[in-house]
């Protein structure tokens, strides 16, 4: 893994082929798509020429201007324990201070809390919401 690289542009088809890979397949969830696919940006790593992690972002719908939420952040297992992860927050991070972000938001699955804790997000609620099943918590950082 030597020549990881980013692409932030023209690169939806490959962020739906790890997510299709990640969710659907290995996490069996039955809902992957939604219609904020219509609207996000993606963000997208390769380890030369194959896609091998993803994640999106979109302004926050409440209306904030520099607030983005992030998700939909996955990486092919086999690249799992290679900080990959943490590259892809870091690419999603740049991109949306590209665009006047200073916060970004996300819905971290329980059992993600603390990768993300890990890059620097907070718990911003208790309260816990349930996606498929998966119990999930809202988390934010200052970027």
């Amino acid at each position: 893994m030597s020549n990881i690289t980013v692409k932030i542009k023209d690169n939806q088809k490959d962020a739906y082929s790890v997510r299709l890979s990640v969710f659907v397949a290995e996490q069996k969830f039955q809902n992957e798509f939604d219609d904020i696919d219509n609207i996000c940006e993606y963000v997208t790593l390769y380890d030369s020429d194959k896609v091998i992690a993803t994640g999106r972002y979109f302004p926050d719908p409440k209306g904030r201007e520099d607030v983005f939420v992030f998700g939909r952040i996955a990486v092919l297992k086999p690249y799992r324990g290679e900080h990959i992860g943490m590259s892809v927050i870091g690419a999603l991070e740049t991109a949306a201070k590209l665009k006047g972000g200073k916060k970004a938001i996300l819905l971290a699955e329980g059992t993600a809390v603390g990768f993300y804790e890990k890059c620097g997000f907070v718990k911003s609620e208790e309260r816990t919401v349930y996606s498929e099943g998966c119990p999930c918590y809202w988390m934010e950082k200052n970027i």
